[in-house]
Protein backbone atom coordinates (compact mmCIF):
# COMPACT_ATOMS: atom_id res chain seq x y z
CA UNK A 1 0.00 0.00 0.00
CA UNK A 2 1.25 3.55 -0.49
CA UNK A 3 2.60 5.08 2.52
CA UNK A 4 0.41 8.50 1.21
CA UNK A 5 -2.56 6.29 1.21
CA UNK A 6 -5.35 8.18 3.67
CA UNK A 7 -8.32 7.37 1.89
CA UNK A 8 -10.80 4.37 0.74
CA UNK A 9 -10.36 3.56 -2.76
CA UNK A 10 -12.32 1.48 -5.05
CA UNK A 11 -12.52 -0.09 -8.92
CA UNK A 12 -14.50 0.57 -11.33
CA UNK A 13 -17.43 -1.22 -11.05
CA UNK A 14 -17.55 -5.06 -13.03
CA UNK A 15 -20.76 -5.16 -15.13
CA UNK A 16 -22.77 -8.50 -15.32
CA UNK A 17 -26.50 -9.39 -16.69
CA UNK A 18 -27.36 -10.11 -12.68
CA UNK A 19 -25.66 -7.02 -11.61
CA UNK A 20 -21.94 -5.43 -10.82
CA UNK A 21 -19.06 -6.01 -8.23
CA UNK A 22 -16.53 -3.84 -7.52
CA UNK A 23 -13.07 -3.67 -5.03
CA UNK A 24 -13.06 -1.22 -1.74
CA UNK A 25 -9.76 -1.25 -0.42
CA UNK A 26 -8.71 1.11 2.96
CA UNK A 27 -5.77 2.38 4.27
CA UNK A 28 -3.72 -0.03 6.56
CA UNK A 29 -4.34 -0.15 10.84
CA UNK A 30 -1.91 -0.07 13.27
CA UNK A 31 -1.66 -3.97 13.63
CA UNK A 32 -0.89 -4.15 9.94
CA UNK A 33 -4.18 -5.27 8.68
CA UNK A 34 -5.67 -3.94 5.61
CA UNK A 35 -9.86 -3.18 5.43
CA UNK A 36 -11.40 -4.12 2.17
CA UNK A 37 -14.57 -4.92 0.82
CA UNK A 38 -15.63 -6.97 -2.19
CA UNK A 39 -19.37 -4.79 -2.75
CA UNK A 40 -21.96 -7.06 -5.28
CA UNK A 41 -25.03 -5.31 -6.24
CA UNK A 42 -27.76 -7.32 -7.31
CA UNK A 43 -30.52 -6.81 -9.80
CA UNK A 44 -33.94 -7.15 -8.36
CA UNK A 45 -34.96 -11.47 -8.63
CA UNK A 46 -31.13 -12.49 -8.80
CA UNK A 47 -29.63 -14.30 -6.13
CA UNK A 48 -25.54 -14.97 -5.17
CA UNK A 49 -24.25 -17.67 -2.87
CA UNK A 50 -23.09 -17.93 0.64
CA UNK A 51 -19.54 -19.31 1.16
CA UNK A 52 -21.24 -22.73 1.31
CA UNK A 53 -23.76 -22.75 -0.56
CA UNK A 54 -24.97 -27.00 -0.09
CA UNK A 55 -26.35 -29.05 -2.18
CA UNK A 56 -25.32 -26.12 -5.09
CA UNK A 57 -23.69 -22.87 -6.18
CA UNK A 58 -20.91 -20.98 -6.34
CA UNK A 59 -19.13 -19.73 -3.35
CA UNK A 60 -17.20 -16.31 -3.73
CA UNK A 61 -13.17 -16.18 -3.97
CA UNK A 62 -11.38 -13.70 -4.49
CA UNK A 63 -7.21 -13.58 -5.24
CA UNK A 64 -4.96 -11.01 -5.16
CA UNK A 65 -1.81 -10.75 -7.71
CA UNK A 66 1.58 -10.98 -6.25
CA UNK A 67 2.16 -7.44 -8.07
CA UNK A 68 -0.02 -6.36 -5.41
CA UNK A 69 2.42 -7.51 -2.34
CA UNK A 70 -0.98 -8.49 -0.81
CA UNK A 71 -3.04 -11.55 0.20
CA UNK A 72 -6.25 -12.28 1.87
CA UNK A 73 -6.35 -13.08 5.02
CA UNK A 74 -10.37 -13.78 5.79
CA UNK A 75 -13.57 -13.07 3.74
CA UNK A 76 -16.30 -12.50 6.15
CA UNK A 77 -20.08 -12.54 5.46
CA UNK A 78 -23.25 -11.39 6.82
CA UNK A 79 -25.95 -14.58 7.36
CA UNK A 80 -27.22 -15.88 4.62
CA UNK A 81 -31.09 -16.92 3.85
CA UNK A 82 -32.17 -20.71 2.92
CA UNK A 83 -33.62 -21.55 -0.62
CA UNK A 84 -35.63 -24.18 -2.17
CA UNK A 85 -35.93 -24.04 -6.21
CA UNK A 86 -37.20 -27.58 -6.20
CA UNK A 87 -34.22 -29.25 -7.01
CA UNK A 88 -31.81 -28.33 -4.46
CA UNK A 89 -31.61 -26.31 -1.42
CA UNK A 90 -28.62 -23.59 -0.98
CA UNK A 91 -28.10 -20.80 1.15
CA UNK A 92 -27.24 -17.61 -0.43
CA UNK A 93 -28.75 -13.71 -0.65
CA UNK A 94 -32.06 -12.28 -2.64
CA UNK A 95 -30.39 -8.72 -2.45
CA UNK A 96 -27.09 -6.57 -2.98
CA UNK A 97 -24.10 -7.97 -0.20
CA UNK A 98 -21.25 -6.42 0.67
CA UNK A 99 -18.41 -8.99 2.24
CA UNK A 100 -15.36 -7.84 4.49
CA UNK A 101 -12.06 -8.28 3.68
CA UNK A 102 -8.84 -8.42 5.70
CA UNK A 103 -5.99 -8.46 3.76
CA UNK A 104 -1.80 -8.41 4.97
CA UNK A 105 1.15 -7.79 2.65
CA UNK A 106 2.82 -11.36 1.76
CA UNK A 107 6.26 -9.74 2.07
CA UNK A 108 6.52 -9.49 -1.90
CA UNK A 109 7.50 -6.24 -3.53
CA UNK A 110 4.15 -4.01 -4.53
CA UNK A 111 4.41 -1.49 -6.90
CA UNK A 112 2.87 0.87 -4.22
CA UNK A 113 -0.01 2.31 -6.74
CA UNK A 114 -2.67 -0.43 -7.85
CA UNK A 115 -4.07 -3.55 -6.26
CA UNK A 116 -5.20 -6.26 -8.72
CA UNK A 117 -7.90 -9.29 -8.07
CA UNK A 118 -9.44 -11.77 -9.91
CA UNK A 119 -12.94 -12.55 -8.33
CA UNK A 120 -15.19 -15.52 -9.16
CA UNK A 121 -18.96 -15.95 -7.98
CA UNK A 122 -22.21 -16.65 -9.52
CA UNK A 123 -25.35 -15.16 -9.65
CA UNK A 124 -28.55 -16.56 -10.22
CA UNK A 125 -32.29 -16.29 -11.82
CA UNK A 126 -33.99 -18.65 -14.20
CA UNK A 127 -29.98 -19.76 -14.95
CA UNK A 128 -26.83 -19.68 -12.69
CA UNK A 129 -24.24 -17.05 -14.53
CA UNK A 130 -20.44 -17.64 -13.56
CA UNK A 131 -19.06 -14.20 -12.87
CA UNK A 132 -15.25 -13.78 -13.51
CA UNK A 133 -13.07 -10.76 -13.19
CA UNK A 134 -10.05 -8.46 -12.72
CA UNK A 135 -10.68 -5.52 -9.94
CA UNK A 136 -8.03 -3.27 -10.04
CA UNK A 137 -7.86 -0.36 -7.23
CA UNK A 138 -5.62 2.55 -8.33
CA UNK A 139 -4.36 3.47 -4.90
CA UNK A 140 -3.33 7.07 -5.95
CA UNK A 141 -6.85 7.94 -6.84
CA UNK A 142 -8.51 7.70 -3.41
CA UNK A 143 -8.88 11.08 -3.01
CA UNK A 144 -11.86 10.61 -5.10
CA UNK A 145 -13.15 8.16 -2.85
CA UNK A 146 -12.87 8.64 0.80
CA UNK A 147 -15.27 8.75 3.59
CA UNK A 148 -18.44 7.39 1.56
CA UNK A 149 -16.70 4.10 0.91
CA UNK A 150 -15.56 4.06 4.42
CA UNK A 151 -18.78 4.24 5.61
CA UNK A 152 -20.04 1.22 3.34
CA UNK A 153 -17.05 -1.02 4.37
CA UNK A 154 -18.58 0.07 8.16
CA UNK A 155 -21.91 -0.54 7.72
CA UNK A 156 -20.75 -4.05 5.89
CA UNK A 157 -19.00 -5.06 9.44
CA UNK A 158 -21.75 -3.64 11.33
CA UNK A 159 -23.78 -6.63 9.58
CA UNK A 160 -21.60 -9.29 10.36
CA UNK A 161 -22.94 -11.61 12.88
CA UNK A 162 -22.09 -11.23 16.68
CA UNK A 163 -19.97 -12.95 18.63
CA UNK A 164 -21.26 -15.77 21.14
CA UNK A 165 -22.62 -14.24 24.39
CA UNK A 166 -24.72 -15.77 27.48
CA UNK A 167 -28.06 -16.32 26.01
CA UNK A 168 -26.65 -16.76 22.47
CA UNK A 169 -23.86 -19.53 22.31
CA UNK A 170 -23.14 -23.46 21.79
CA UNK A 171 -22.65 -25.36 24.31
CA UNK A 172 -21.67 -28.83 23.05
CA UNK A 173 -20.75 -30.24 19.23
CA UNK A 174 -20.04 -33.92 18.12
CA UNK A 175 -19.62 -35.84 14.58
CA UNK A 176 -21.82 -38.83 14.41
CA UNK A 177 -20.37 -41.91 14.93
CA UNK A 178 -20.33 -42.11 11.40
CA UNK A 179 -19.01 -39.08 10.63
CA UNK A 180 -21.72 -38.21 8.39
CA UNK A 181 -23.23 -35.51 10.30
CA UNK A 182 -22.43 -32.66 12.57
CA UNK A 183 -24.70 -32.52 16.29
CA UNK A 184 -24.72 -28.92 17.70
CA UNK A 185 -26.54 -27.54 20.93
CA UNK A 186 -27.25 -24.24 21.30
CA UNK A 187 -28.94 -21.65 23.30
CA UNK A 188 -30.97 -18.50 21.34
CA UNK A 189 -33.12 -15.61 22.03
CA UNK A 190 -36.44 -15.20 21.74
CA UNK A 191 -37.89 -15.78 18.66
CA UNK A 192 -39.88 -13.08 17.48
CA UNK A 193 -42.56 -15.10 15.21
CA UNK A 194 -42.87 -19.02 14.52
CA UNK A 195 -39.56 -19.10 12.47
CA UNK A 196 -37.63 -21.47 14.06
CA UNK A 197 -33.82 -20.42 14.08
CA UNK A 198 -31.93 -20.86 10.55
CA UNK A 199 -28.65 -22.76 10.92
CA UNK A 200 -25.43 -22.79 8.61
CA UNK A 201 -22.46 -24.47 8.54
CA UNK A 202 -19.27 -24.37 6.66
CA UNK A 203 -15.55 -25.82 7.01
CA UNK A 204 -12.75 -25.77 5.16
CA UNK A 205 -12.04 -26.07 1.73
CA UNK A 206 -13.03 -28.77 0.36
CA UNK A 207 -15.93 -29.89 2.61
CA UNK A 208 -19.47 -28.99 1.80
CA UNK A 209 -22.75 -29.07 4.23
CA UNK A 210 -26.37 -29.79 3.94
CA UNK A 211 -28.64 -26.39 4.70
CA UNK A 212 -31.75 -26.36 5.87
CA UNK A 213 -31.56 -28.48 8.62
CA UNK A 214 -34.86 -27.57 11.32
CA UNK A 215 -33.67 -26.90 14.52
CA UNK A 216 -35.09 -28.96 17.45
CA UNK A 217 -35.92 -27.72 20.72
CA UNK A 218 -34.58 -29.69 24.33
CA UNK A 219 -35.43 -27.72 27.36
CA UNK A 220 -34.06 -24.01 27.55
CA UNK A 221 -31.89 -24.93 24.07
CA UNK A 222 -32.03 -26.05 20.66
CA UNK A 223 -30.59 -28.86 18.87
CA UNK A 224 -29.73 -29.67 15.50
CA UNK A 225 -28.21 -32.56 13.15
CA UNK A 226 -26.57 -31.21 9.67
CA UNK A 227 -25.54 -33.57 7.46
CA UNK A 228 -21.87 -33.73 6.06
CA UNK A 229 -22.17 -33.72 1.97
CA UNK A 230 -18.52 -33.86 1.00
CA UNK A 231 -15.11 -33.51 2.53
CA UNK A 232 -11.95 -34.52 0.50
CA UNK A 233 -10.58 -38.32 1.02
CA UNK A 234 -7.61 -36.86 2.66
CA UNK A 235 -9.27 -34.53 5.04
CA UNK A 236 -9.58 -35.49 9.05
CA UNK A 237 -12.28 -34.74 10.96
CA UNK A 238 -10.63 -34.57 14.33
CA UNK A 239 -9.48 -30.71 14.52
CA UNK A 240 -11.37 -29.84 11.40
CA UNK A 241 -11.95 -25.46 11.68
CA UNK A 242 -15.81 -25.40 11.72
CA UNK A 243 -17.89 -22.53 11.50
CA UNK A 244 -21.55 -22.25 13.39
CA UNK A 245 -23.95 -19.58 12.06
CA UNK A 246 -27.28 -19.07 13.37
CA UNK A 247 -30.19 -16.74 12.99
CA UNK A 248 -32.76 -16.48 15.35
CA UNK A 249 -35.13 -13.31 17.34
CA UNK A 250 -33.55 -10.83 14.59
CA UNK A 251 -29.99 -11.52 16.07
CA UNK A 252 -27.18 -13.64 14.46
CA UNK A 253 -24.37 -15.22 15.63
CA UNK A 254 -21.32 -17.02 14.57
CA UNK A 255 -18.31 -19.35 16.92
CA UNK A 256 -15.70 -21.64 15.93
CA UNK A 257 -16.43 -24.99 16.90
CA UNK A 258 -14.73 -26.97 19.49
CA UNK A 259 -14.62 -30.99 18.28
CA UNK A 260 -12.16 -33.44 20.05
Amino acid sequence: MAPTLAAAASSDWFETQGGRVRLVVLPERADGTIPALLDVQLKPGWKTYWRDPGQSGIPPSISFSPASGLALQTMRFPVPKQFDDGYSRYAGYDQSVALPLTLRRDGSAPDGSKVSASIFLGVCKDICIPVQAELTVDLQASATAGSQDEAVVAVAEAALPEAPSPDFAVSDARWSADGKSISVTFTAPARRSDKPPQVFVSGPEGFQFGSGAAPERIGDAYRVDVPLLHKPKSASLSGAAILFTVESGGRSMETPLAID
